[in-house]
């Protein structure tokens, strides 16, 4: 139905609100390392989000940078949403985010 929709939609938008405040310390364009620092997922883990494209980046050299708005696009996409096995900081995440929801 379209109003399960307009507020699935709606919780997008918020969590996208809720990332982008995560991140605002950060500057436009972070690295590999830098999501690693802040997500604990592997470098491994990381660049492969970044080689398949599932995480927008483009490549500087051999490195990966990486626009910040792609990176909270990224964290509400179902790619980054349907991880099975989250780190704790993105189990964090998602309960704080879950509950501002609730307020």
């Amino acid at each position: 139905s379209s109003a399960a929709s307009d507020v699935y939609k709606r919780q997008l938008r918020q969590m996208h609100g809720y990332y982008e405040k995560l991140l605002r310390k950060y500057p436009d364009v972070v690295t590999v390392k830098d999501v690693v620092a802040l997500t604990s997922y592997t470098l491994t883990t990381v660049h492969n989000w970044c080689s398949r494209g599932s995480l927008k980046a483009f490549q500087k050299g051999l490195k990966f940078c990486i626009p910040k708005i792609f990176l909270v696009d990224f964290f509400c996409s179902l790619t980054f949403r349907s991880i099975t096995r989250k780190s704790l900081w993105h189990i964090q995440t998602l309960n704080e985010f879950s509950r501002k929801m609730k307020k």
